[in-house]
C-alpha cells in the first residue's frame, strides 16, 4: 500500500485476511470502571457506503472489531443489527454481549417525552437489551433534513438552553437506572456547556464520556484535558478527516491530514499508511487516555485501522512532531482545521456565524434567558433595517 497518497475508498472484503486478536486491542477505563476498547467502528456513512455498511460491519467484527459506534441520525441501526445477528450465525461472536455498542439520542428526539421510546427504538432495531454507552448526540434539539445542503437552515432552531437540556438529561438517565444502558455520556458538548451539566447533576448521573472532533490538524488538546479533568473520556470522531464526508461538509479551508507533509513523512519513517499514523497518534496521546472512531469497506484497510489500537507504531519524537510540546521548536501541527462546521444547525441569532456553535458565546441557562436575549436581537435587527431604508 502506498503511504504517499490518500486512500481512495474502494469496497473489497477479503476473508483470507486475518483478524487481530481483540484482546490486543487497548481499552480504556471509564469512571463507572468500564473498560471500553479504544478503537470504534464508525456506521456513519456518506450515500455511496450505506449499500456496504452491513457487509463492512460484519467484515470489521471477523477483524476483531469489537466496539460498534452507531447513532439514530445515521438511519441504518437496523443495518447494524442484521450484520450482528450475521457475526453471530457466523460464529465471529457468541452473542451482542461480545461487543461493546454506543448509540446515541439523535436532536428531534431530545424533547423528554420522545427520550424513552427513541432509545426502545435503537434497542429493537439493533437487537440488543441494553446499550453500553448512550450519548445525546447535538446540544440542542435542532434537526435537519436528512441529506440536506449545507445552507439548509431550520428557523426553529436554538442555541443551547440548559433548562431545557436538563430535562432530556434527567430522561436518560432514569434509562441508565432501568438497565437499558450501562453509561452515558454527551457528544459535541463545549466547556460551557459540560460545566453547567456537570454543576447540576449527581455523582450518578455525570456522563462517563464525550465524542468530539479530533484528529492531527484539529487536535482540541484544552478542551480534551478539560474533560478528561473531570473523568470524562474523550473518543474522536473524524479521525481519518472523512474523505468521503456529505458535501454540506467539504469547504475549500479544509485540508486532509493524511496529506499532511509532517504525516507524509512519519508514515515513510514507520513504513505504513498515514491513516495509521493518524490513528496510532490518536491512540497514543495524552498518556493513552481517549479512543478514536473510524470507518473503511476494505478488509486491509479495516485490519489497518484497528492495529493502530494494539501498541505503539510512532516513537515519542514522531508524537511530538505532530502533537508538539508547546515550545517554538516543536509546534506541532495542529492548525484548528475544523471539518465539521454544523451551520446545518444554525440559529437565527448565530447571525450565519458557525463559529457561535462553538465558542459558547450563545449558552442560556433558563428559557426566559434566552427570550430576552432573543428580543433584544431582534430589536437591534428591526433598527438597523430601518436606518438601511433611510439611507
Amino acid at each position: 500500500m502506498s503511504t504517499t497518497n490518500v486512500r481512495i475508498e474502494q469496497v473489497c472484503f477479503d476473508p483470507g485476511i486475518a483478524p487481530i486478536a481483540p484482546d490486543s486491542v487497548y481499552k480504556i477505563k471509564l469512571a463507572s470502571g468500564v473498560m471500553m476498547p479504544a478503537a470504534a467502528f464508525g456506521t456513519f456513512h456518506s450515500d455511496w457506503a450505506q449499500a456496504y455498511m452491513k457487509d463492512a460491519t460484519v467484515e470489521a467484527i471477523r477483524l476483531g472489531w469489537r466496539h460498534l459506534d452507531t447513532a439514530r441520525a445515521y438511519e441504518n441501526e437496523d443495518v447494524v443489527g442484521e450484520a450482528i445477528r450475521e457475526a453471530i450465525k457466523k460464529g465471529t461472536i457468541a452473542s451482542a454481549n461480545d461487543l461493546f455498542i454506543t448509540g446515541k439520542l439523535w436532536n428531534g428526539h431530545m424533547s423528554p417525552k420522545d427520550v424513552a421510546p427513541a432509545l426502545d427504538a435503537t434497542l429493537k432495531a439493533l437487537g440488543v437489551e441494553k446499550l453500553d454507552l448512550y450519548l445525546n448526540h447535538w446540544p440542542w434539539p435542532n434537526v435537519h433534513t436528512p441529506g440536506c445542503a449545507g445552507a439548509h437552515r431550520n428557523p426553529d432552531a436554538v442555541p443551547y438552553i440548559h433548562e431545557a437540556f436538563l430535562e432530556t438529561w434527567s430522561e436518560i438517565v432514569k434509562l441508565k437506572k432501568a438497565g437499558k444502558i450501562v453509561d452515558i455520556g454527551t457528544s459535541n458538548h463545549t466547556e460551557a456547556t459540560m460545566r453547567l451539566l456537570l454543576r447540576d447533576v449527581r455523582a450518578d448521573e455525570r456522563p462517563v464520556a464525550n465524542q468530539m472532533e479530533m484528529h492531527p490538524l484539529f487536535q482540541q488538546t484544552d478542551l480534551r484535558r478539560y474533560f478528561e479533568s473531570e473523568r470524562i473520556v474523550c473518543t474522536g470522531y473524524m479521525a481519518l478527516g472523512s474523505p468521503k464526508r456529505p458535501g454540506r461538509d467539504t469547504f475549500k479551508e479544509h485540508r486532509a491530514d493524511i496529506m499532511d507533509p509532517v504525516i507524509q513523512t512519519i508514515a515513510r519513517e514507520a513504513g505504513v499508511a498515514p491513516a495509521l499514523v493518524g490513528l496510532n497518534w490518536a491512540t497514543q496521546r495524552e498518556n493513552r487516555s481517549g479512543g478514536f472512531v473510524a470507518m473503511a469497506t476494505r478488509s486491509d484497510w479495516l485490519r489497518d485501522n484497528l492495529r493502530a489500537a494494539t501498541g505503539p507504531i510512532l516513537t515519542a519524537e514522531q508524537m511530538v512532531r505532530i502533537s508538539g510540546d508547546g515550545t517554538s521548536e516543536h509546534p506541532g501541527i495542529d492548525a484548528n482545521n475544523r471539518l465539521i462546521w454544523g451551520q446545518v444547525f444554525l440559529w437565527p441569532e448565530a447571525d450565519g456565524d458557525w463559529r457561535v456553535l462553538w465558542n459558547d458565546s450563545q449558552v442560556f441557562e433558563t428559557r426566559a434567558n434566552y427570550v430576552k436575549f432573543k428580543a433584544a436581537w431582534e430589536a437591534y435587527h428591526k433598527a438597523q433595517r430601518s436606518l438601511t431604508w433611510v439611507h
